[in-house]
């Protein structure tokens, strides 16, 4: 047999079984398996019975951590500490949100008040959308 023709494409994939999901945030599968549980990285999609990461997400709910200093670490520990007060990474504002669609934030927000895409308040004031329902939205919208 001769050389494999490389692929032209050079891509990451977009799916990512458990270990290789670990390895791509740097983390040991342990820890990896104890986020996922936690809530704290998405959990997988099941491709034909099969648990895949998502890269994507895994990026979007890795933005959410923390930066290591100062007052970040202190969220760091109080999110140990007190489990009723963990910030779900895997969440949109309509900031966000509006950048992913290519449309206006406030798009997003008129959707949100006419209850074509469920939101929910963070510290009484702040929209956020779960990217759950992100997600089903998308799918539901498909043309």
């Amino acid at each position: 047999m001769g050389p494999k023709a490389e692929d032209p494409c050079a891509y990451p994939p977009r799916g990512l079984c458990r270990e290789a999901a670990a390895q791509y945030l740097g983390v040991p599968t342990g820890l990896f398996d104890e986020l996922v549980r936690s809530g704290q990285l998405p959990g997988p999609r099941l491709l034909s019975g099969t648990a895949v990461w998502d890269r994507h997400h895994l990026d979007a709910a890795f933005e959410a951590f923390p930066i290591a200093g100062g007052s970040s670490a202190r969220a760091l520990t109080a999110t140990r500490l007190e489990p009723a007060v963990i910030h779900h990474p895997n969440v949109y504002t309509p900031e966000t949100l509006a950048k992913r669609w290519r449309c206006s934030a406030n798009h997003v927000r008129n959707m949100i008040k006419r209850g074509d895409l469920p939101a929910f308040r963070s510290g009484g004031r702040l929209l956020r959308i779960r990217a759950d329902d992100v997600i089903a939205h998308e799918a539901s919208n498909l043309r």
